[in-house]
């Protein structure tokens, strides 16, 4: 009686298959969730001594000065010419094309002031992009700011890669071979990678004056430390 009662009771091959199933998948969600909200430190140098397992990203240069001739470098663009732009030159026009979603703080504020405004943020803010010009690839940086019950912090969105023109597609596209979210290898996910990437970019709709000319383009590539917009010349 005893051995049937505990045998009815016992679970079945089903329910154990389900069950250690269900705990590797909380396990692979809470690994990725501890590596997303692993800090990433953006700096301008990177240290003499970097802490062994920290992930850095060395931030792309972006001086006015510098960079003021994207605005002439553009409208050559729009009028169907090939031009290259320097680091400077290519963050100061995303600075301008995608401004900070996060509002700089104005002045000092009460507690009561500063819990409303922590309750109106939105739950993810995006930054603008960083771009640095490798060798022969480009590396972009999205640092988003997560708004939870009343607590920030940053998650960084990296990826390193070059363009291309995907097989069945006519459209040049920045094609990422290493891609992280925080401390999270997204390049090593395989299938969701680019499930993960297209959730990125899609947070940066390309400004419509320039849609139409970035579907003539023939080739974008990094050459000298400036990345080269080729258009086809006119017939």
């Amino acid at each position: 009686m005893c051995a049937a009662s505990r045998n009815l009771n016992a679970p079945s091959l089903f329910e154990v298959v389900v069950g250690s199933l269900l705990s590797v998948l909380l396990g692979v969600v809470l690994a990725a969730t501890i590596l997303i909200l692993k800090p990433v430190e953006v700096v301008k140098e990177l240290p003499k001594e970097p802490v062994a397992g920290k992930l850095y990203y060395l931030e792309g240069k972006k001086d006015w000065n510098a960079g003021r001739k994207w605005m002439f470098k553009r409208d050559a663009f729009l009028q169907g010419h090939s031009v290259s732009v320097t680091e400077d030159e290519l963050n100061t026009w995303v600075d301008n094309i995608y401004p900070s979603a996060t509002p700089p703080p104005s002045g000092k504020k009460d507690k009561k002031e500063e819990a409303a405004a922590a309750a109106n943020k939105p739950l993810i803010s995006t930054g603008t992009p960083n771009f640095r010009l490798m060798g022969e690839t480009l590396k972009c940086c999205v640092v988003y700011e997560v708004n939870v019950f009343g607590y920030s912090f940053n998650v960084a969105a990296q990826a390193e890669g070059a363009f291309a023109k995907p097989k069945g597609k006519d459209t040049i596209e920045f094609r990422p071979d290493v891609f992280y979210v925080g401390s999270l290898p997204a390049h090593k996910l395989l299938v969701l990678k680019a499930l993960i990437f297209k959730q990125v970019v899609g947070c940066f709709e390309l400004p419509g004056d320039l849609v139409g000319i970035w579907a003539k383009l023939g080739d974008v590539k990094i050459e000298k430390k400036q990345l080269v917009f080729t258009l086809p010349e006119p017939s």
